[in-house]
C-alpha cells in the first residue's frame, strides 16, 4: 500500500530533524511511504527516501513573493506534491480553477499530482457526494491527458482532523466510482489512526492511505503498520 505522511504546518527545524531520525527506524512492512512535509523543510530530505510538497504554486517561476513553483520544488528533489487539499480550500479560499492551474503547473514540471477531493457533511448527508466528487475531478482533469501519472485520495472534509470517519459502504462508493472512471491509485484520507485500520482496510478499491495528525507521532504511526496488512 502507499502511506503519504502529510506534516501540515507542524514542526521546528530541530523537530524535523529529529523526526527524520527516528523516521528511519520505522517498521513500514515493506509498504511505499512518501513523506510530504512543510515546504521550509524540502530541503533537508534525504535522498534515501521518497518525499512530496504540501502545495505547489499555480504560477510560473517569476515575479510571483512568496509562492514555491512546480520547477523550484523538483529541484529540491521531490517527486509528489498535493493538489486542491480541502485545506487550501476552505482556509485559504482557493477555488477548483486554481486547482487546475496547479496541477497543470505539477505535470508540466514532472512532479506526480495526488489530487485530493472530498465532499461536505451536507453533501455527504443528501447523497450527492459521489456524483459532486465526480463532477470535481472531471473538471480538474478536464483538458489533460487521463493517462499521465496521478494519484487520487478521497478525503471527506468533515473527517479531517475531526475522528468523525464515514461508514465503510460510504467510502467504498467513492472509491469504487474513482477507481472505475480514472483506474489510478485511490488512497482514503480523514481520521485514518491506529484505532480504525482495521476497519478501514476492508474497503474495496483503497490502494493506501493520507494520514494528517497520526504522521506527526511515530510511535502512532508504528502501532499503524503494525495492524495494516
Amino acid at each position: 500500500m502507499i502511506i503519504a505522511l502529510n506534516h501540515k504546518s507542524n514542526f521546528t527545524k530541530d523537530e524535523i530533524l529529529d523526526y527524520l531520525k527516528d523516521y528511519k527506524k520505522l517498521n513500514t512492512n515493506n509498504h511505499k511511504m512518501i513523506l510530504i512535509p512543510s515546504a521550509c523543510y524540502l530541503s533537508l530530505m534525504p535522498n534515501n527516501i521518497v518525499f512530496g510538497s504540501e502545495d505547489v504554486s499555480s504560477k510560473e517561476m517569476g515575479a510571483y513573493t512568496g509562492e514555491i513553483s512546480a520547477e523550484a520544488i523538483k529541484s529540491l528533489g521531490a517527486t509528489y506534491t498535493l493538489i486542491n487539499h480541502s485545506e487550501r480550500n476552505t482556509k485559504m479560499n482557493e477555488n477548483l480553477a486554481i486547482s487546475k492551474q496547479k496541477l497543470e503547473k505539477a505535470f508540466s514540471s514532472n512532479l506526480i499530482p495526488i489530487i485530493c477531493i472530498g465532499d461536505t457533511q451536507e453533501e455527504h448527508k443528501s447523497g450527492i457526494y459521489v456524483d459532486k466528487i465526480k463532477k470535481d475531478m472531471d473538471y480538474l482533469l478536464s483538458d489533460i491527458d487521463k493517462s499521465k501519472d496521478f494519484i487520487i485520495a478521497y478525503e471527506p472534509i468533515f473527517a479531517i482532523g475531526t475522528g468523525l470517519v464515514p461508514q465503510n459502504s460510504d467510502i467504498e462508493r467513492v472509491t469504487t466510482m474513482l477507481k472505475e472512471i480514472y483506474q489510478k491509485e485511490i488512497l482514503y484520507g480523514g481520521s485514518a489512526n491506529e484505532d480504525n485500520i482495521e476497519e478501514l482496510q476492508k474497503v474495496k478499491n483503497i490502494d493506501g492511505f493520507l494520514l494528517g495528525g497520526i504522521s506527526l507521532k511515530l510511535h502512532s504511526l508504528q502501532k499503524f503498520f503494525n495492524k495494516l496488512q
